[in-house]
């Protein structure tokens, strides 16, 4: 008796790709652990913190994507996750004073962009709508306490930053009725 083989075989790109992260992982290793290294060696501003996101952010999103998470709201929300972060990381340690001005406007853009993606295409993408919701809580979040911080100035981009949040979240209430309700539920499911 012959077993008959039921997998389709490997495809040649998914090999030369499996090569290639093979390789290539060595040298983003040996970045990430010399670059605290030469920091610390030379003193300074901590811009080994910057140059470790960087790798990290161009390693997941570009060089070894998630395979789980690869749709259409969830990469621009994890890319405008990463970009928040390490611009806030460049006016922490490097140059400060300018991220209480710009990452709510990346954040609003981010916002803007995955309602547009939601809406273009609701009947499948709300199943992913998770991630949009996480991005929407954390901008709501984020508006509160960026004005709370900002009481001598107006804050204008928190503001904008907050309504948008908020008004997407009201658009994917109103537009999904009981299927936003059923999809949190089969988010947060416990047994």
């Amino acid at each position: 008796m012959k077993p008959k083989i039921t997998y389709p075989p490997v495809e040649k790109r998914k090999l030369q790709r499996k090569h290639f992260l093979r390789i290539i992982r060595w040298p983003v290793l040996f970045a990430i652990v010399v670059s605290p290294i030469v920091n610390l060696a030379l003193g300074g501003k901590a811009w080994s913190l910057v140059v470790v996101l960087s790798i990290y952010m161009a390693w997941s999103l570009v060089i070894s994507p998630d395979l789980v998470e690869y749709n259409r709201i969830s990469q621009p929300i994890k890319t405008i996750s990463f970009s928040c972060s390490l611009l806030a990381l460049i006016d922490i340690f490097l140059a400060p004073g300018w991220a209480l001005t710009v990452v709510p406007i990346v954040c609003f853009g981010g916002l803007v962009v995955s309602g547009i993606l939601f809406f273009t295409d609701i009947e499948r993408q709300k199943h992913n709508l998770l991630p949009m919701l996480l991005l929407i809580v954390l901008a709501i979040i984020a508006s509160i306490i960026g004005l709370s911080i900002m009481r001598e100035t107006t804050g204008w981009q928190f503001i904008a930053m907050g309504a948008t949040a908020v008004t997407l979240l009201v658009a994917c209430i109103i537009t999904l009725r009981s299927d936003f309700i059923r999809e949190l539920k089969r988010r947060f499911h416990i047994k």
